[in-house]
C-alpha cells in the first residue's frame, strides 16, 4: 500500500471529523485515495465504528474522500461493505446496485448474500423489507435473463411470503419494462 503522507493523513481525520468540507478538503491537498488506501481506510475504521457505534468516519471515508478508482474498483468496494455489518451504509450501498452498479451479473450473487445476511440494525420487519425491497430491485436492475432468472429462483426457493412477493413483483415488473437503458435505445 502506498504510504499517506502525515499531513493528508490529518486532514483526512478532519474530514472524518467534520472539521473540513469535502471542498476545503480538496484546497488544502491534492490528495486522493488509491483502491488500497481507501480499503484501508475503510478496514482501520472498523475498530471505531464498532467501540463508538458511531458511522461518521466510515460514512466520511465512504462517500466523501475524494479517491480514484476504476469502476471495477468502485464496484468491488461497494460490494465488500454491502456485506459487512459493522457500518450503517446498507441501504445506501444497496441503491447504488440499481443505480449505477447494474450492468454487472457478478453483482447478484452479492445482492443474494446480502438477503441472507441483514445488519442487526436493520432487523426490525419495518426497516428489514424496505431493505430486502431494494436488495431486490437492485437483483432486477442487473442484466437479463440472470436478473429475472435469480428473480425466479428466489421467490420459488424462499419461505417469506414478503421476500416471494417481492420478487414476483419485480418479475413482473422486468417483464413489461424491461431494462430502463433498453426502453432508452427503443425511443
Amino acid at each position: 500500500m502506498e504510504f499517506i503522507e502525515k499531513n493528508n493523513g490529518n486532514l483526512i481525520k478532519d474530514l472524518c471529523d467534520w472539521k473540513l468540507t469535502k471542498s476545503e478538503f480538496e484546497a488544502k491537498t491534492d490528495f486522493k485515495a488509491d483502491f488500497q488506501q481507501l480499503n484501508s481506510l475503510l478496514d482501520e475504521t472498523e475498530n471505531s465504528v464498532t467501540e463508538n457505534n458511531d458511522n461518521q468516519y466510515f460514512d466520511a471515508i465512504f462517500w466523501t474522500l475524494p479517491c480514484i478508482l476504476s469502476l471495477e474498483e468502485k464496484a468491488n468496494l461497494f460490494r465488500k461493505y454491502l456485506l459487512k455489518n459493522w457500518h450503517h451504509e446498507h441501504e445506501e450501498i444497496a441503491g447504488s446496485f440499481q443505480g449505477f452498479f447494474y450492468n454487472d451479473k457478478d453483482n447478484i450473487q452479492v445482492l443474494l448474500q446480502a438477503i441472507d445476511n441483514i445488519p442487526n440494525y436493520l432487523n426490525r420487519n419495518d426497516l428489514k423489507y424496505p431493505y430486502i425491497r431494494k436488495l431486490i430491485y437492485a437483483i432486477g436492475a442487473q442484466p437479463e435473463p440472470f436478473n429475472i432468472e435469480t428473480l425466479e429462483k428466489l421467490a420459488s426457493e424462499t419461505i417469506d411470503m414478503q421476500i416471494k412477493e417481492l420478487a414476483l413483483h419485480q418479475i413482473k415488473k422486468r417483464r413489461e419494462l424491461g431494462r430502463w437503458e433498453a426502453a432508452k435505445n427503443l425511443q
